[in-house]
């Protein structure tokens, strides 16, 4: 299921993730990383952005959509723990936990094909826009 709300939002919102890795948003800002992962994470769970940064759990499918995302910064961005914690203004260990919950996760086929899916979105989206080079003839 997870998969194909994955697909869907990836197509549905392939314009507003191409604007997100434009000159608007600067991966080198502390925040860039966060922008980019909630923003993928946000089209894909559903979730809006005021659940994603709230200090408080919420629901399950908030506190998934947020795990996924520190996940994402973990791994997708090459990112430590700390600098997770601090990005998304929680404790190392918090991270931790909602990286190994995330693993754990994986073992379902489509939710690993999905996070594989997010997983590249966002080192794409990471990657600085390609200058078009053209050749002298």
């Amino acid at each position: 299921m997870l998969q194909s709300v994955a697909s869907q939002a990836t197509s549905k919102h392939s314009q507003k993730l191409s604007q997100c890795s434009s000159s608007e948003i600067k991966m080198s800002e502390p925040g860039g990383f966060r922008l980019i992962i909630e923003h993928v994470v946000m089209c894909v769970f559903g979730v809006p952005a005021y659940d994603l940064q709230t200090a408080s759990r919420g629901r399950a499918n908030v506190a998934l959509a947020r795990q996924t995302a520190m996940y994402l910064a973990h791994v997708g961005c090459s990112l430590s723990l700390t600098e997770v914690g601090t990005l998304f203004e929680r404790d190392r260990t918090t991270v931790a936990h909602a990286c190994a919950l995330i693993e754990d996760r994986r073992d379902n086929p489509d939710f690993d094909r999905a996070l594989e899916l997010l997983e590249r979105a966002v080192r794409a989206l990471r990657q600085p826009p390609r200058a078009l080079t053209q050749s002298a003839a």
